[in-house]
């Protein structure tokens, strides 16, 4: 197996790069190699299976904290990513009484309980956690929250379209299986529950968006239930997964994948919008790479470890945490670039096949720390700028971005003294970020709701041109823009929300949003407040971008983000028939993908991943991974 080594030349252009290869643990990368859930083996869970059962296990993970602090109906919960608590969990909030003794011995036995009502998840940190009440209004500090650390009762609904009876037969014992093997869940099977729902004439749309469900539950004793509808997509057999908490209905999960490789047809045509087959295909196709990440069905390279694995190269290993990456083709001398930052430094490379090549390094004053850079031509010579953005808590400095060109090979400030957050954008899909939008930072938030602003560069500031139309939700980090909806659809804007769910919108109007949790591994941002009990800190999260790219070569994006609330996974959103489509993918990797990229090719793209394995639990220590796929 070949070995990487990367040497600066010169220290200062450089940081100190590790030669070795990727280890085993993280060989297995970019496919559906799926894990079972906890206590599940390889051998007997199927891999795409093994991602749903995952998802559903880490929604009723054995927590038990207490309620810090309420405002209005937002709470501050004593429990957070070390107890395994992620965003979308629905506790129960209860209020302990009196203590049970005994009569006879005088033996404590417990005490009474009050049940208070149900919260939803939404921020995860470290050590705590925010949630909104969906259910009471009495709910104290001091009160209690939890998941029963007994099994959990789950009723599994298989609706079957379009599928063969004995195949979706097999899924559904398969499933089921694996949720036992967990030993988290008591299974049940909800034929009876088919039977009414047929004969009440509620369709399977409306069970998939809860309509008609509300019944469900007090006449079959339901606390839980996984919809799994079937259907045929692209020729291939496809799951449409919901599910349900009662009383409600309440959605915890909605997500679709293909059924495992092992009995899916090979696929026809390609995944975007317009359904068509390609006219380049032939009886044996070229497997897209959108096809093969979707399906599992991977060829083996240097670095796997399985069948089902992609080819991979490990192009760089720095000491350091990578905490923000992007990557981009110059347009004067169409060499592809990484630009990448600690938070203190940052570091330009070109990308020489597939090897690395330091152009210069940037280090930056102490007026705060880096948190995302960008490569985009706002000038329109053709050189690459770095666009940066720089915070600090301290109230006197806050957000003081600046924008990076190259003169001479050394790093050169075009604009510096910026107030507002900044954002590179390509909205007219060049392939090129060359549009610089702003938004102003605020106490309340960190990013001003629904505020953006197209700036242009004039003697060395930032000058506005005109306002831009974004929903209130918008965020400029975690932001892109993207063809999803067709090659003659306006380009739509894909960027991360506050509750970490991915959103697709045009212009101020929303289009998609996810019902899974993604993002996560950005940095965490600080915002101190000052009011008559002394003041209070308040943590936002600068979200690594989606990556908006062609992955099987039909001229129209797929948007690939990382899913870090679950080590080592990645999402893979893209339009077909049915609409917008979200699947999960295992990656492999052990560690937190904290960027993605990706340079264009002939046959199909070259992703480059960064993966940092965090050496300290504050997650500022670690060491960086930058991982490209390679051609079959």
């Amino acid at each position: 197996m070949p070995r990487f080594i990367f040497e600066s030349g010169c220290e200062k252009l450089a940081p100190a790069m590790v030669k070795g290869r990727l280890p085993a643990h993280v060989s297995a990368v970019l496919a559906l190699l799926l894990l079972a859930a906890a206590g599940a083996s390889a051998q007997t869970a199927p891999p795409t299976l093994g991602v749903l059962v995952n998802q559903v296990l880490a929604l009723f993970p054995k927590v038990n904290g207490e309620v810090l602090e309420v405002q209005g109906t937002t709470l501050t919960l004593s429990l957070g990513q070390r107890d395994g608590l992620v965003a979308g969990v629905e506790l129960t909030a209860y209020r302990e009484g009196r203590e049970l003794r005994h009569p006879k011995t005088g033996e404590i036995l417990g005490r009474t309980e009050e049940v208070l009502g149900r919260v939803t998840v939404q921020r995860v940190q470290e050590a705590y956690a925010t949630g909104a009440v969906v259910e009471g209004t009495d709910i104290r500090p001091g009160d209690k929250v939890r998941v029963s650390a007994g099994k959990i009762k789950l009723t599994l609904l298989p609706i079957v379209e379009g599928v063969r009876g004995d195949l979706a037969e097999a899924v559904t014992y398969e499933l089921i299986e694996a949720l036992n093997r967990t030993g988290r869940f008591q299974m049940a099977l909800g034929d009876a529950v088919n039977v009414w729902l047929a004969a009440q004439g509620i369709r399977r749309q409306d069970v998939l968006e809860g309509r008609g469900l509300a019944q469900v539950a007090p006449r079959f004793k339901i606390e839980n239930l996984l919809v799994v509808a079937f259907s045929r997509v692209q020729n291939k057999p496809y799951i449409d997964v919901r599910l349900f908490t009662f009383p409600g209905p309440n959605a915890l999960l909605t997500t679709a994948l293909f059924v495992p490789p092992a009995i899916k047809a090979t696929p026809k045509g390609d995944f975007s919008a317009s359904g068509k087959p390609k006219e380049s295909q032939t009886p044996n196709p070229v497997r897209s790479l959108l096809s093969r990440l979707l399906t599992g069905d991977l060829d083996a390279g240097t670095y796997s470890s399985g069948e089902t694995s992609m080819p991979l190269k490990e192009i760089a290993k720095f000491p350091f945490a990578v905490v923000a990456m992007d990557v981009a083709v110059a347009p004067h001398d169409q060499i592809p670039r990484m630009v990448v930052t600690d938070g203190e430094r940052i570091y330009l490379y070109k990308i020489i096949e597939r090897a690395l090549e330091p152009e210069w390094t940037y280090q930056a004053d102490a007026r705060g720390r880096v948190f995302s850079v960008q490569l985009a031509d706002l000038n329109g010579d053709g050189v690459l700028e770095v666009v940066a953005n720089r915070y600090h808590p301290n109230p006197r400095i806050l957000v003081n971005s600046f924008i990076l060109t190259t003169k001479g090979g050394k790093p050169v400030v075009l604009v510096g003294e910026v107030l507002d957050i900044l954002l590179a954008v390509d909205p007219s899909g060049d392939g090129i970020k060359k549009t610089l939008w702003t938004q102003p930072f605020t106490q309340n938030g960190f990013f001003k709701k629904g505020d953006a602003q197209r700036v242009v560069i004039k003697d060395g500031k930032l000058v506005t041109d005109a306002p831009v139309r974004v929903p209130s939700a918008f965020r400029a980090t975690g932001a892109t823009f993207a063809n999803i909806s067709g090659k003659n659809s306006i380009r739509a804007l894909a960027f991360i929300d506050e509750f970490n769910r991915l959103r697709i919108a045009a212009e101020a109007e929303d289009l998609w949003r996810s019902a899974t949790p993604v993002g996560g591994g950005g940095v965490k941002l600080e915002v101190m407040t000052q009011n008559e009990r002394g003041g209070r800190s308040y943590i936002y999260t600068s979200e690594p971008p989606p990556l908006a790219v062609d992955l099987d070569g039909d001229g129209i994006d797929e948007i690939v983000v990382p899913q870090n609330q679950l080590p080592g996974r990645l999402a893979v959103v893209y339009k077909g028939p049915a609409g917008y489509r979200f699947q999960t993918v295992n990656s492999g990797f052990e560690g937190t993908v904290t960027a993605l990229g990706a340079i264009p090719g002939e046959s199909a793209p070259t992703l480059v991943i960064a993966v940092v394995r965090y050496q300290h639990w504050l997650n500022t220590v670690g060491e960086t991974q930058i991982i490209v796929t390679t051609p079959d």
